[in-house]
């Protein structure tokens, strides 16, 4: 078990909240139960990504688990449009820590102190002490949002920052992107993929920014879109990617990153880079200029357990 503490939280409370949420976020809040958790996001009138979320029960109201940064910004893009519901929207969390767990490597412990676990994607069980969750992805992580931490004592738990950064590693090379406050507003959902990882349900009604990102998923072809390169050298925050494609060339900013803890596993990045209609060559840029080869990878949606 690791403690992930890059995380916050936004409570949605009161008789209107999820018909509220079901009007401003991505996925169809009505197939939210006490069983099944949502992963979806927030847009704005012009179909860009505010922020992304976790979306649970707890009880009877609707708590959205977001990235360190956000739940401020995601109760101020809310509240706009809360004054004629009866909800309530706080960022006073009722959580003491998240826990990260492998399903599969820790199965026979968490079978053992979990009274239901959780067994498909996206499936979460809610306790007094805690809500469980398993989040999307092909490698069967099991998140742990905890009320009471005495329940947890007899928990092993890794507080070591390299354990949190291999966990977050696991997300880039599924082609998961998080919105950071630095992220936000400045994307697409198509640009970053969440029209193919489920993060958008075309079926549901109405949302803030939804007839902009209809328009694009049914009428337009994507021409740039989040990608997943893999690197032998070290990545820097103020690295760029090195696209070739003929002779034209373009760069594109890294929008999340993870380095590899040894020398033999590849770092991994995450970049919008163009579709290529012929074939491309990638690089990363120094401070030297001295640009180190980047090998592109293919990604496969929506990452649930029967991909």
């Amino acid at each position: 078990m690791i403690e992930i503490r890059n995380y916050e939280f936004v409570t949605v409370t009161g008789p209107d909240a999820k018909a509220f949420l079901q009007g401003q976020v991505t996925c169809d809040v009505e197939k939210l139960s006490e069983n099944s958790a949502l992963a979806g996001a927030i847009c704005n009138l012009k179909g860009r990504v505010i922020a992304d979320f976790l979306l649970a029960l707890d009880g009877e109201d609707c708590v959205l688990r977001t990235q360190s940064g956000m739940a401020g910004i995601i109760k101020n893009t809310l509240a706009k449009y809360a004054i004629f519901s009866k909800v309530e929207l706080s960022t006073e969390t009722r959580f003491t820590k998240v826990l990260g767990a492998m399903a599969d490597e820790d199965e026979a412990f968490l079978s053992k102190n979990i009274e239901k676990l959780p067994e498909c994607a996206l499936a979460c069980h809610i306790s007094n002490q805690a809500i469980f969750v398993r989040i999307p992805g092909k490698d069967k992580r099991l998140e742990v949002w905890v009320h009471d931490e005495r329940r947890f004592e007899d928990w092993v738990i890794d507080h070591d920052s390299d354990a949190e950064e291999s966990w977050n590693k696991k997300d880039i090379l599924q082609g998961f992107i998080h919105i950071s406050p630095q992220l936000s507003e400045e994307h697409t959902p198509q640009a970053l993929n969440y029209d193919l990882s489920g993060i958008i349900d075309f079926s549901k009604g109405c949302y803030t920014g939804q007839e902009i990102i209809a328009r694009m998923y049914y009428r337009g072809s994507a021409k740039k879109r989040l990608s997943l390169l893999l690197s032998k050298s070290l990545i820097e925050q103020d690295n760029e990617v090195i696209q070739r494609q003929g002779e034209k060339t373009r760069t594109s900013k890294i929008l999340a990153f993870s380095n590899s803890p040894n020398e033999f596993e590849n770092s991994a990045l995450l970049s919008i880079l163009d579709i290529a209609s012929e074939e491309s060559s990638f690089s990363l840029s120094t401070q030297t200029d001295e640009e180190q080869e980047l090998n592109l990878q293919s990604l496969s949606y929506p990452l649930t357990d029967d991909q």
